[in-house]
């Protein structure tokens, strides 16, 4: 199921800030129990993420002052971002991601069911449908 990159996740892990190697590691596996299955698991140095192919489809990195969630699906389907925002409406996020501190801020049951709500199959359509749209001019 997962890749390394030549690292292991406690080796990601142990490399946070110590604030963060607890929060990272209880949503990292928050993540793994939610994700649909098909996607495969990378660790690397910046990033814990599950693929669709080469594509990232979620990913957790330690920015300066937070970790962040990287959820494409989120982007891609905006009802998704939405649904988190109403559990969640002082939630620090982007078009795409959820900025954190503390697993506290987060609605942990609906980020799952955001985590789980696309299917490989159906990510693949989406972003295969993104790929061949035509790109509108500014």
């Amino acid at each position: 199921m997962s890749t390394t990159n030549g690292m292991a996740f406690d080796d990601f892990i142990a490399a946070l800030p110590a604030e963060r190697q607890q929060p990272a590691a209880q949503v990292w596996q928050l993540v793994r129990q939610a994700v649909p299955g098909g996607y495969t698991e990378h660790i690397g140095p910046k990033y814990l993420e599950f693929r669709a192919g080469a594509d990232m489809c979620v990913g957790l990195t330690n920015q300066k002052n937070y970790l962040s969630l990287h959820l494409v699906p989120m982007y891609l389907r905006p009802a998704l971002q939405e649904q988190l925002a109403a559990a969640a409406p002082t939630l620090k996020m982007g078009k795409g991601c959820v900025n954190f501190k503390e697993v506290a801020e987060l609605p942990l049951d609906m980020l799952g069911q955001v985590i789980a709500a696309t299917s490989l199959a159906d990510y693949l359509a989406i972003m295969q449908a993104r790929r061949s749209a035509p790109r509108k001019k500014d």
